[in-house]
């Protein structure tokens, strides 16, 4: 008989242990341990179950929404005859920090990110390299001031005059999430499964089309250019870009519900795409308490291990 075996490898102030046979996904096991659990402290599965573990941040507040679950455990592999040990934390966050010790970039290739630190799309990078603990210079630019139109920055950064751009060497690579995902191949923040990947995908197009022209540009106009400044043609597309905006967020909502991430049971670039303008849309207009599922998926992406805030 094989059976896993799920071991804790340090003390911590509260730790959820959970089983299942069958289960995909965290709310779908039974809870067998919930309290403080010492280093070496382990639990036992039958033959075929899956072992999950998560740990809160808060240990006053074990419902606390900033836990992280670790899926640490299935049943693939079993069959042998022995235990199968499985050391917690696991799971994705400590993928993420095994990758960033063996990504080539890391070692070879100096990253610099061409930036305005106020930009949404500038802070997915930044966030990305941050949660795979890649080190990244940054080169800031006023887009207010027409820095990226300027000569220089045309002919040697980007001759689309936009940032973010992503210096990989002596190469120059522009769009928010190609150099987000430049960053993450071979990384957990992009799922192994096809399907997942294409999900990933999806949502990430989904901001780019449906989220960012409508929540970024809000937060853009009445935040940096400031309402009384804008053309007749701006003001007349308040309206239009607030109705898009709370039908993006409205969706995000729906589409939470019952899950902790936006595609499987991992953090994604799909998170983080979505992640950069939502958490500042108040700045927009918009009211994030009216969607408290994406108030609960703001803090749980906030509470990742590497997290950066927005400058």
């Amino acid at each position: 008989m094989s059976y896993p075996v799920l071991r804790i490898t340090r003390d911590y102030a509260h730790v959820e242990v959970r089983k299942g046979r069958g289960a995909r996904r965290w709310q779908d096991m039974v809870e067998i341990f919930s309290g403080p659990a010492d280093r070496n402290q382990e639990w036992k599965g039958a033959e075929g179950e899956k072992l999950s573990a998560r740990h809160c941040m808060w240990p006053s507040d074990p419902q606390s929404t900033l836990s992280l679950p670790y899926t640490v455990s299935g049943t693939e592999g079993l069959g042998t005859g022995k235990p199968e040990v499985l050391k917690f934390p696991s799971g994705v966050f400590s993928a993420l920090a095994l990758f960033s010790k063996s990504h080539p970039e890391a070692e070879h290739q100096r990253l610099v990110l061409h930036e305005d630190p106020r930009s949404g799309n500038c802070y997915k990078i930044r966030l990305t390299a941050a949660l795979l603990d890649l080190p990244i210079e940054r080169v800031q630019y006023d887009i207010m001031l027409g820095d990226t139109r300027k000569p220089e920055f045309l002919r040697t950064v980007n001759a689309n005059g936009r940032i973010p751009v992503l210096q990989v060497g002596d190469r120059f690579l522009p769009e928010s999430n190609a150099a987000c995902w430049y960053l993450a191949e071979g990384s957990p923040l992009i799922p192994t499964d096809r399907f997942s990947r294409a999900d990933m995908l999806r949502w990430m197009f989904f901001e780019q089309y449906n989220h960012e022209p409508n929540i970024a540009t809000l937060r853009f106009w009445l935040l940096f250019v400031g309402e009384a400044n804008l053309g007749e043609h701006q003001r007349g597309q308040i309206m239009a870009k607030r109705a898009g905006g709370e039908a993006a967020l409205g969706l995000m909502e729906e589409h939470l519900a019952g899950r902790e991430w936006f595609v499987g049971e991992a953090v994604s670039l799909a998170d983080i795409a979505l992640y950069a303008y939502t958490h500042v849309c108040e700045a927009g207009g918009f009211r994030l308490r009216d969607y408290p599922g994406v108030c609960a998926w703001l803090r749980r992406v906030e509470g990742l291990p590497h997290y950066v805030a927005m400058d």
